[in-house]
């Protein structure tokens, strides 16, 4: 059997470009906020509103990025092998088969190539956060993306704000205060903070931009009541054969009947292909027989 971490998390394993790209993003961005909050009036009430939400949004980030995902059977299979106990596969109705783990696993469970672990309920990799997504840490990704989205929003009104005085009151930015000694070493620091908020504002307006439009797709895949993978391979299968508009409920009942058929000719009982999907690197290509699909380099007949 293969040996697998049941720990894994999107900080155990090697941080890939797009999750250094997002401390890169995030972290400049409060800390300049929270010094230029020094400028304005009502420090105490800006302070406050930006420390909640950055306590939710780090608590949520954190908590999805150290989160582990992976398929509450399989866990209790290596448990139960440990402890030299067979496990009770009846009891669990499993009809699904990890090839690569050479593990039973739960239906909606699916092997992630990047993570290497079967995630429960999976939903997509996200390359943000390296980490995968599923049924036990969906909740607090969305919780996750919406407070981020709040709190960039929260810091695009405190830099436009900034910039609308600087413009239109400037005197009222010159405050004497102990704060603003930690980073006001001269007059010309106000134009450097000045400049410092439009290059902010943009940081903070693209993060907005990719957030919204994250959150609103997921409402709108909670609403019909679909994965990210599900809408993923459905839109791919109907490309491959527009002829055949059907949900993916049928088509992973099609499937998953026509796999059996082929298993049970080939001696191969209860196992299913396990398929891998990075939602930006998913390919489904269609073969000479079209009754095969390829999905990256495992085929689903």
């Amino acid at each position: 059997m293969k040996k697998i971490k049941i720990n894994k998390s999107g900080c155990t394993q090697l941080p890939t470009l797009h999750q250094l790209l997002t401390y890169i993003l995030y972290f400049p961005n409060l800390l300049n906020c929270f010094l230029l909050i020094s400028v304005l009036d009502q420090i105490a009430i800006h302070y406050s509103i930006l420390s909640i939400l950055t306590m939710i949004s780090l608590f949520s980030s954190f908590k999805t990025t150290l989160s582990c995902p992976i398929d509450q059977v399989i866990i209790k299979q290596i448990q139960t092998r440990l402890q030299g106990q067979s496990f009770d596969f009846g009891n669990h109705k499993l009809d699904s088969f990890c090839e690569i783990c050479q593990l039973y696993v739960q239906e909606q469970t699916k092997h992630c190539k990047n993570c290497d672990i079967c995630c429960q309920g999976f939903d997509h990799h996200c390359k943000w956060i390296n980490n995968c997504i599923g049924n036990l840490n969906y909740k607090l990704f969305i919780l996750m993306i919406s407070s981020t989205l709040l709190l960039f929003i929260y810091t695009m009104f405190i830099y436009i704000y900034i910039i609308v005085l600087y413009q239109t009151n400037y005197d009222t930015l010159v405050i004497n205060n102990e704060l603003q000694s930690f980073h006001f070493t001269n007059d010309n620091d106000l134009n450097v903070k000045y400049l410092l908020s439009i290059i902010m504002l943009t940081d903070s307006s693209f993060i907005v931009i990719l957030l919204l439009q994250l959150l609103i797709f997921h409402i709108y895949l909670i609403i019909i009541g679909q994965t990210t993978y599900d809408f993923i391979i459905q839109h791919q299968f109907k490309k491959v054969l527009p002829q055949f508009q059907i949900g993916p409920q049928y088509f992973y009942s099609a499937s998953k009947s026509i796999l059996k058929v082929n298993n049970d000719l080939s001696g191969l009982e209860n196992k299913n292909t396990i398929i891998d999907l990075n939602q930006s690197q998913q390919k489904i290509i269609p073969l000479s027989n079209q009754n095969e699909i390829i999905i990256e380099n495992q085929i689903l007949t």
